[in-house]
Parts: C-alpha cells; sequence; structure tokens
C-alpha cells in the first residue's frame, strides 16, 4: 500500500475531525467513501450532501424536495455509495452550499435504477434509486447553516460525504431549524 506524506497542519485538522475515529476514516469520509464498518441494524439519521452539478444552489435543492420528491417520493441516486449503508426508516437531513434545508425519511434500501435517464454529476445513466415516505418530506422554515449546527452539536461536520449523526444531534438541529 502506498504511503503519502500529510503537512503537520493538515494532520492536525484531520486529529481535530477524528474524534473517536481514524484520521484515515477522516479521509475517506471527504472523499466520499464509506468507512468500513457493519451496516447498522436500525434506523438512524444521516446528513445527505449535494454536487453543484446536481442542485446549482440551496435554493433549486427546496424546490426539488417540494415539487418533485413530495409527487413520488423517488429520489435518483447518482453515487451509489453513498447509500448503501442507509437502514431504511432512517432519516435524512439534505443539505447544500452547507445550509441543512430539509428532511425525509427513506423507505426500502438502495435499488438498481431500472430508467435510461442521465445523472448530470456523473454523465452516466443513475446507479440507483431511493424511495422517501411523501408525507414524511419537510423543508425547514429556518436552514441551518453548518457553523451553526456545528456550535449547537459541538462538532465539526463534513459536507463532502453522508455523514451519520446522533439523535440527539437530530433533535439540536430541529429546534434550530423551526426557530
Amino acid at each position: 500500500m502506498p504511503k503519502i506524506s500529510i503537512d503537520e497542519q493538515v494532520m492536525a485538522e484531520l486529529k481535530a475531525r477524528a474524534g473517536e475515529r481514524t484520521p484515515n476514516d477522516v479521509i475517506r469520509q471527504l472523499l466520499g467513501l464509506w468507512v468500513e464498518k457493519p451496516q447498522a441494524a436500525e434506523p438512524g439519521v444521516y446528513l445527505i450532501p449535494h454536487s453543484p452539478r446536481e442542485f446549482e444552489d440551496s435554493d433549486e435543492l427546496i424546490r426539488f424536495l417540494l415539487n418533485d420528491l413530495t409527487k413520488n417520493g423517488e429520489y435518483l441516486v447518482a453515487s451509489p455509495h453513498y447509500w448503501r449503508n442507509i437502514v431504511p426508516g432512517s432519516t435524512c437531513m439534505f443539505h447544500k452550499d452547507k445550509l441543512i434545508v430539509g428532511e425525509a425519511k427513506m423507505v426500502g434500501g438502495l435499488m438498481p435504477y431500472p430508467g435510461s435517464e442521465t445523472s448530470p454529476k456523473t454523465m452516466r445513466v443513475y446507479a440507483g434509486v431511493v424511495h422517501f415516505d411523501m408525507t414524511s418530506i419537510e423543508v425547514y422554515a429556518t436552514s441551518v447553516s453548518f457553523s451553526e449546527a456545528e456550535k449547537l452539536l459541538g462538532k465539526t461536520l463534513g459536507w463532502r460525504a453522508v455523514q451519520g449523526l446522533t439523535w440527539e444531534d437530530y433533535s439540536r438541529i430541529r429546534k434550530a431549524s423551526v426557530s
């Protein structure tokens, strides 16, 4: 396995973000790769990132949640590795440009995409599809910035990859979204 050299400033940041994880786990998360761990047995809470090619800004993501996702609950997936370990029944908090704008409850797991539509992110046919309970889709009255959430939670949030949260974290973010 090749080794890389990391300067002191980068290593300090990796250690600060790591908490109980290894710096390698932090790098994997920042790259959008799953840290190898067993799949959770129970539903949890996850922050779901969105690419600039997927949605131009947080307003476009909000329009998608209100206009498209609420119609059929279908979310086409460009990168399946983000969704593989999310347990059905989990609450997914959607964010774009470091703003948490809404949430929905995922029903069923990642499924193969049966269509031929192309993802603007990968320029390939979508890799999969996940479904959400249409009655659970909510756009927050007040979007919560990552800086505000980080202050509430006392930890750094990763914005490039799916990040698991605790139910206590979820509760704190939800309180901020209605204030």
